[in-house]
């Protein structure tokens, strides 16, 4: 998958709303990734873009009460279609009805017979959550913990340092750390959070956009929503009619 950085989106954001890049505060840096944080969320979800669903085959369990149903699989988000067949490499993959149901202690998938045991389902990878704040050498981060880090420079930094290349993005502890250890020095005890290419925009405009609204400049954030919005059908149109991918898409939004 084609990622941006974050940084890219956060300095974008911030030149669109006539902030200083090269001044950012604790502050404006943690109002921004809130307002990405959602802008993301509303991009990832609204359609079912190709670079983030998978294809996963599954084995089916029957319960006491003799209902059929499997467990997806830990990265999946929403279920967008379940199948007898690999629908990626058959013709003959035939969509089964399903309920996804969550007991409480974990998502299944509930079919409507008992005779299928294997199959396969498609579906969007869960969100990204983006939280984080700057990394601190000096702080101990547990498993969950997350921040906010360069990694052409090795610091925590908001703004590029002279001679080295800046990508800040966030990253999610997997494996608690010792004081010191970033993701550039133990990649193995973190995971960095991808923003797919083609989000950037939307999300830097999307940014702007809710930071109008903060400042009660309705009208202004109206006129920029607009264009959020527009970054959208771009994005769809390099999906159905450049690249033809048009099958696998279902639309919240009409194509305009």
């Amino acid at each position: 998958m084609r990622t941006t950085n974050f940084s890219q989106i956060l300095f974008d954001a911030l030149q669109y709303s006539g902030n200083d890049r090269n001044n950012i505060t604790d502050e404006t840096f943690q109002q921004f990734r809130d307002f990405a944080n959602a802008r993301l969320r509303e991009i990832w979800e609204g359609q079912q873009w190709n670079n983030i669903c998978r294809v996963n085959s599954f084995t089916t369990t029957v319960d006491g009460n003799n209902v059929t149903y499997f467990v997806p699989s830990s990265d999946a988000g929403e279920i967008l279609g379940v199948y007898t067949l690999n629908p990626l490499i058959s013709s003959r993959a035939v969509p089964l009805n399903y309920q996804v149901y969550d007991n409480g202690t974990e998502t299944r998938i509930i079919l409507d017979s008992s005779s299928l045991s294997t199959g396969y389902y498609y579906y969007r990878l869960k969100t990204p959550v983006l939280f984080g704040d700057i990394y601190n050498q000096s702080t101990i981060y547990y498993a969950g913990s997350q921040i906010y880090f360069d990694s052409g420079s090795g610091t925590g930094t908001y703004v590029p340092i002279a001679g080295k290349p800046h990508s800040g993005n966030f990253y999610t502890c997997i494996i608690n750390t010792n004081a010191g250890e970033s993701p550039l020095t133990h990649p193995e005890k973190w995971k960095m959070e991808q923003i797919p290419y083609e989000f950037g925009t939307f999300i830097a405009y999307g940014c702007c956009a809710n930071w109008l609204i903060s400042e009660n400049m309705i009208q202004e954030a109206i006129v920029l929503e607009q264009k959020t919005q527009s970054i959208i059908d771009i994005e769809i149109d390099k999906l159905v009619r450049q690249q033809n991918q048009m099958p696998k898409l279902k639309f919240t939004n009409p194509y305009r």
